[in-house]
């Protein structure tokens, strides 16, 4: 019925006004004691790759996985492991796009 399908319009757009009003900060807390920015960065982080370090006597090896979600996706395009300097890399887990904005902020 139409009086059926505008409560339900409004209900989802009094939960979208809710959940954008509580995930600006990440000690804003909604009505019902969520962090929306700690959920979001937890899903991230299920999102991401593994990366490990292992130092040794003669150096350090960093190894990553990467993962092809897409058979659009050239897999030698992937890169996870970077030169910051002659004695820094860097392994990504997470967001390339995010890490190579930090990590061209570490080389300057």
């Amino acid at each position: 019925s139409k009086s059926c399908s505008i409560t339900f319009c409004a209900w989802i757009f009094a939960m979208f006004l809710t959940k954008t009003e509580y995930d600006r900060g990440v000690n804003t807390f909604s009505p019902d004691g969520r962090l929306f920015q700690v959920e979001y960065a937890i899903e991230a982080t299920k999102l991401g790759s593994t990366g490990i370090g292992i130092k040794t006597n003669s150096g350090v090896v960093l190894a990553v996985e990467k993962r092809i979600n897409s058979p659009l996706i050239v897999p030698s395009s992937v890169e996870k492991i970077f030169k910051v300097s002659d004695r820094i890399a860097c392994a990504v887990s997470g967001l390339v796009a995010d890490a190579r904005t930090l990590i061209d902020r570490a080389r300057d």
